[in-house]
């Protein structure tokens, strides 16, 4: 089943509609280009390991009716013997105890008439005693013997059947993967090598965890995701790691600061005075990368002035922007947030916030107001009423 599983995710990773744009609700799959042997190849193990399921299932049923069942019986056999064994023992246990008091009643020179009736009653309860416990001892003594010849006669058979079961079964998943194995020999280079040798001979061609060791997911011991969960004021951090943490945040901050930021997020204007026109250029630093890009999220609205007042410099008025007052959702903040470029929504933990647009992904910016101004905001830091 797992092979079958594996081999059914192969074919999704392979797959040529990889990268197209899928429903809402379904997952986003990443660009590649598949080359067609490769995709071939994936299709291929996917139906070799669905018809070796199909093919094993019934064995497995074999298997069932033929080992786990007998062996199942012979243990609630076992189970029994094993409590004609402890109730041997109690009968023992009373015997020895019934002939511990005759022992003490005869030993007296003596006795008066309830002692004499009492040795009559301990006689016959003795014999009882030694009654059972003759009869299940000589019996364990006997059928024990022929039980565990029986016993030997049973699991040899019963180990046959599932030796030559598993090498009927095997034998199935092998000739699957052959068939899988030469109608593809050049995406199974390593077939013919031992397993050390082919992990290095894959390593030399590439190496996955120099990969991985170097993506920023994995940096600073794996904490980097901190920073858009809590930051420094993570409670699951140490100190020493919340310093650090607050250090690198801070050296942020201060490349953001720069002079040559400043100047990137200032607006320059030049006047012209032959047509006495005012042009307005503003350079906004890139957002943060939690999603899609601001200027993505923000209106659609732009606002084209006329010559008219254009030669007067009217200023143009903000974007009208009409929001429904009736179904109003909210969101609650489960960080801090400040903002990073014009038109962010700056918020602190626990902040009520009206949601104004959404989308179906927490990636993505989200558009809501709080205390009067709307702005746009990551949505994995927030959290839906």
């Amino acid at each position: 089943m797992h092979q079958a599983q594996m081999a059914a995710y192969l074919t999704i990773i392979y797959s040529a509609n990889i990268g197209i744009e899928v429903e809402e609700g379904e997952i986003q799959r990443r660009v590649q280009q598949t080359p067609a042997a490769a995709a071939q190849a994936a299709n291929d193990a996917e139906a070799a390991m669905a018809y070796c399921r199909d093919e094993i299932l019934p064995e497995l049923d074999l298997v069932d009716d033929a080992v786990i069942r007998p062996t199942l019986e012979l243990t609630e056999i076992m189970k029994q013997i094993q409590k004609t064994m402890v109730k041997r023992n109690h009968k023992m246990i009373d015997y020895d105890r019934h002939r511990a008091s005759l022992n003490k009643l005869k030993v007296k020179e003596e006795r008066s008439f309830n002692e004499e009736k009492q040795i009559y009653k301990v006689e016959a309860q003795l014999e009882t005693a030694t009654q059972d416990y003759d009869y299940l001892n000589d019996m364990l003594k006997q059928q024990l013997p022929q039980f565990f010849h029986l016993k030997a006669q049973f699991i040899v058979p019963v180990f046959e059947r599932f030796y030559f079961l598993q090498c009927r079964i095997y034998g199935m998943i092998y000739a699957r993967c052959h068939e899988l194995l030469h109608a593809n020999e050049q995406h199974f280079v390593t077939y013919e090598m031992g397993i050390e040798q082919g992990f290095q001979w894959r390593e030399q061609q590439y190496s996955a965890r120099s990969d991985l060791e170097n993506m920023d997911l994995l940096k600073s011991g794996g904490k980097a995701w901190l920073k858009v969960s809590g930051g420094s004021n993570n409670s699951k951090l140490s100190l020493k790691e919340r310093a650090e943490l607050r250090e690198q945040e801070d050296k942020a901050m201060i490349g953001y600061n720069s002079p040559s930021m400043v100047a990137a997020t200032s607006s320059s204007t030049n006047y012209n005075n032959n047509n006495n026109t005012t042009t307005s250029t503003t350079m906004i630093s890139s957002p943060p990368a939690y999603g899609l890009a601001s200027s993505q999220q923000s209106s659609s609205y732009q606002y084209q002035p006329s010559p008219q007042q254009q030669s007067r410099g009217v200023p143009p008025p903000p974007p009208s922007t009409s929001f429904g007052t009736i179904n109003k959702k909210y969101v609650v903040a489960l960080y801090d947030y400040d903002a990073q470029a014009e038109g962010d929504l700056s918020f602190r933990k626990d902040d009520k916030i009206e949601l104004v647009e959404r989308t179906a992904d927490t990636n993505d910016w989200w558009t809501g107001r709080l205390h009067g101004i709307t702005g746009i905001f990551p949505g994995n830091y927030v959290s839906e009423l």
